[in-house]
């Protein structure tokens, strides 16, 4: 989107309704919208993980790498090299909340984090950090499903409604699908629009009460509770309207593109 087809949005935007009343949500824990766009957190938060009987058969092969992976590091340390990417990889699987991520994205200055709306819709936006702000809150909690086979129950978020930013640039005619696309330009995946006007769809910016880490997609990232966890981007920063659906990263590596949890 170049500068001339785009509207820099500064004014409030008008109320909404009330929806902390509604099921999985709870009442906003910070009376300051802007909470989401401070200094974050350096220790991610604790949560219960449930694993399935997949990710048990993962990690007991994670283990089996892991003892490899120790034997190699010795030898290199006897070589005078350093520590491998495997080593980090098993320890991922064995974190209280597993971190995968396809992109590596340095830390944003929230002030200067933009979303911008586009694509198929009469009126291109650009959400700068003023009009973040000005938007209408919700906060939800609800668990996290991983394809992989965990779970992270009752995760607090708290953010913005997309689809109170696609009604605002005014989806066009034949527009039937949104792409998120990440800050690291490698990721995106995509909803309906008819899945994005669920109320639990959300562009968070915190977790648990505290400003969205770095490694969980902060500044700001897409959640989709009804879906697996490779349909909620990290680090969104444009949301495309199309008339057809694309595949994802992880669609076009075998994925479906409609993955819902318990499905």
């Amino acid at each position: 989107m170049s500068a001339d087809d785009s509207m820099e949005i500064r004014e409030p935007a008008p109320d909404a309704d009330d929806e902390s009343g509604s099921r999985n949500s709870e009442d906003a824990k910070q009376a300051d919208t802007g909470s989401g766009w401070q200094s974050r957190p350096s220790a991610p938060p604790s949560h219960g993980t449930r694993y399935s009987r997949r990710r048990f058969l993962v990690m007991g092969g994670a283990f089996t790498a892991g003892v490899a992976a120790v034997i190699a590091a010795a030898g290199a340390l006897g070589r005078g090299g350093g520590g491998g990417g495997a080593a980090g990889a098993v320890k991922n699987v064995f974190r209280r909340w597993p971190i995968n991520s396809v992109e590596s994205v340095k830390a944003v200055a929230p002030e200067d984090w933009v979303i911008e709306v586009g694509g198929m819709v009469e009126k291109p936006l650009t959400i700068d950090h003023t009009a973040w702000l000005a938007l209408p809150r919700r906060d939800e909690t609800v668990d996290f499903n991983c394809v992989e086979g965990w779970t992270v129950d009752d995760v607090q978020w708290g953010g913005v409604q997309p689809w109170d930013l696609i009604k605002m640039a005014g989806p066009l005619p034949g527009a039937g699908f949104v792409n998120f696309h990440a800050l690291g330009g490698t990721y995106f995946d995509n909803l309906t629009l008819e899945q994005v006007q669920d109320q639990q769809v959300l562009l968070v910016d915190t977790l648990d009460g505290a400003p969205l880490p770095l490694d969980h997609g902060g500044a700001i990232r897409l959640v989709v509770p009804s879906q697996m966890g490779y349909k909620s981007v990290k680090w969104v920063t444009r949301l495309e309207l199309v008339d057809a659906r694309a595949e994802g990263y992880w669609e076009e590596r075998g994925y479906p593109v409609d993955n819902p949890v318990g499905g």
